[in-house]
Order: structure tokens, then C-alpha cells, then sequence
């Protein structure tokens, strides 16, 4: 899990779920020079309490996983997924919403 991601309780994150933490992450500065720990700012995500992340999911740096969501196995996700969503494909889009599934 890098620097900057908080996982609230009751969260299920599937088998190699990637969260990243930079929205334009460079190896060097702009005059050539590597980059440092202090060229480059930790964006932060959040997965909100009982989301569930499905296995391969990839989540881009910034966004929040809403309270109850759910992240479809391999989906990429590049904006905010709202409470009870239910998030499938590249770029993940809402298909669903989990309060609709009977349980």
C-alpha cells in the first residue's frame, strides 16, 4: 500500500489492487535532475468504510471510493465512485448501484 491511501474499517480489497499516489509522476525534474522526496506531493486517496475493490482494480491517485462501493475486478478507476456504486471497466463507469442487488 504506498504513502497517502487510507482504507476506512470493513473494506475488502481483492488480490492485487494498485493505488497510486502521483497524478504525473516523473523521474526527473524539468532541467534534467532527478527528482527528490521534495519535488513531488503525495496525493491522497480514501476508500470510505465497507467499499469492496475488486482484484487488479487500479486507483488513480486523488479519488474517493465511496461508503458501500464496489470496484469491479481489473476496472480503472480515474474519478470519484459514489456511495453504493457499483464500478466496472476502462475507465470504471457506474453500471449499478448494490443497494438494487436484493441483499
Amino acid at each position: 500500500m504506498c504513502e497517502g491511501v487510507e482504507i476506512e474499517d470493513e473494506c475488502f480489497i481483492g488480490h492485487g489492487v494498485m493505488f497510486t499516489n502521483d497524478v504525473y509522476p516523473r523521474a526527473v525534474n524539468p532541467d534534467g535532475s532527478l527528482q527528490t522526496e521534495a519535488d513531488w506531493q503525495v496525493i491522497r486517496t480514501k476508500v470510505r468504510q465497507r467499499a469492496s475493490i475488486g482484484s487488479n482494480a487500479t486507483i488513480i491517485a486523488g479519488v474517493t471510493i465511496g461508503e458501500g462501493a464496489l470496484v469491479g475486478a481489473g476496472a480503472v478507476v480515474t474519478k470519484d465512485v459514489p456511495d453504493f456504486a457499483i464500478v466496472a471497466g476502462v475507465p470504471a463507469r457506474v453500471i449499478g448501484d448494490v443497494r438494487k442487488r436484493g441483499k
